[in-house]
C-alpha cells in the first residue's frame, strides 16, 4: 500500500475467530496509512447443502456483519464453499465463473467510479 497508490481496499477474509484478530490488524494498517476500506469479502462462509439448500458454516458462524460495523466497513459480501467453484480457480478460469455473491459489493465499487 505504500508503493503504489491506492484508491481502497477490499479486505478478505474467513469465519475463523484468529482471522477476526488478522483482519483488525490489516484495518490498522489501512488506517495508519490512509488508505480506505471499502468492503470485506468473507470466504469459505459457509456450505450450502445441494438437496436440502440448508446452509452449514463448516468454520463456525460469522462475525462479518460485526466485524465490518465495529471498523466502519461500508459492504460485505460471502462466498460459499462450492466445488465448481473451487475447480474454477484450480483450472485458472474464475472470471468465467459466475456467482451472485459479488454483486453489491461490485455495484457499490462501481457507483463510486461513476461519481
Amino acid at each position: 500500500m505504500q508503493s503504489i497508490p491506492v484508491d481502497g481496499i477490499v479486505v478478505v477474509t474467513s469465519p475463523q475467530e484468529l482471522v477476526g484478530m488478522i483482519v483488525e490488524k490489516a484495518v490498522k494498517m489501512a488506517g495508519l496509512l490512509n488508505v480506505p476500506i471499502v468492503g470485506i469479502v468473507e470466504n469459505l462462509s459457509y456450505f450450502e447443502c445441494p438437496d436440502c439448500g440448508k446452509k452449514h458454516y463448516l468454520f463456525g458462524e460469522s462475525h462479518l456483519e460485526e466485524i465490518a460495523e465495529e471498523n466502519h466497513i461500508p459492504e460485505t459480501a460471502r462466498i460459499p464453499i462450492q466445488p465448481k467453484l473451487s475447480a474454477a480457480v484450480d483450472a485458472g478460469l474464475i472470471e468465467l465463473y459466475e456467482g451472485p455473491w459479488l454483486d453489491q459489493l461490485t455495484a457499490s465499487l462501481l457507483k463510486d467510479v461513476e461519481d
